[in-house]
């Protein structure tokens, strides 16, 4: 069969049949290929491994830390704990805590101070009013 007609029935470019074709005679298969372009030197698994190890046995882990610890870049480290380790990092936010005491004492003084202003404008709405 010619490149050409595989090229047809495909719905590909005659060359890129051509230039797989030559690749099989070649190598035998894809998997023999040569790999292009520059390998990775920090990014690999080991080191994926000791960060997602490291943030599971510290829950409060600053990723700050983390690069000068390991003597790795710190945006390879945000890239690794965002792309590879698909995790989001944040601050936990802090906030005060309002009992039932306190809730009751607010509510009280809320309705002393706009007492007089809702009066004036028709009076107290009921709780659980729109309005």
């Amino acid at each position: 069969m010619r490149s050409s007609d595989v090229a047809r029935t495909l719905g590909i470019s005659d060359s890129t049949v051509r230039n797989v074709s030559a690749a099989l005679k070649k190598y035998g298969s894809s998997p023999e290929r040569p790999k292009t372009g520059r390998p990775q030197t920090v990014n690999t698994c080991r080191m994926r491994g000791v960060i997602k190890r490291r943030i599971d046995r510290h829950d409060g882990l600053s990723l700050n830390k983390v690069p000068g610890e390991l003597k790795i870049g710190g945006r390879t480290v945000q890239r690794i704990v965002k792309d590879d380790l698909q995790l989001d990092s944040y601050k936990l936010a802090r906030g005060q805590y309002l009992s039932d005491a306190f809730k009751a004492n607010r509510l009280e003084k809320a309705k002393t101070t706009l007492g007089p202003l809702l009066s004036a404008a028709g009076g107290v709405p009921k709780e659980g009013s729109d309005g």
